[in-house]
């Protein structure tokens, strides 16, 4: 008599994760959720993390899965600076608008003498 196979049990979304490649996206999200913390601690702010998993219909009826995994880490703050914009657009660090300053008691003394 024949032995009837048991019926496949389906797979559940924790064992998609992973079984897929060998247990790659649960790996490579480990060590961008390490990294996102790291980064918190240092800089503060906001991290992310966000798994996408893309899925098609190939024209054999099988269903193509490709992930994406996205890890967005704080950064440092980079501090602002000031210029001014003179009539050709370039940048400068002294207003051209504004004179320099004289030193205006060194100028009487010469003419005193």
């Amino acid at each position: 008599m024949a032995r009837t196979p048991a019926p496949e049990q389906p797979i559940t979304f924790l064992q998609l994760l992973q079984s897929h490649r060998r247990g790659e996206i649960p790996t490579e999200a480990d060590q961008a959720l390490t990294d996102i913390l790291a980064a918190l601690r240092e800089h503060g702010g906001k991290g992310k993390l966000t798994l996408t998993l893309n899925m098609k219909l190939n024209k054999s009826g099988q269903i193509e899965l490709t992930p994406d995994l996205k890890a967005e880490k704080p950064r440092r703050a980079m501090s602002q600076g000031l210029y001014f914009a003179d009539d050709d657009g370039n940048l400068s660090r002294r207003d051209q608008n504004q004179g320099d300053w004289v030193d205006d008691i060194a100028a009487r003394r010469d003419l005193d003498s």
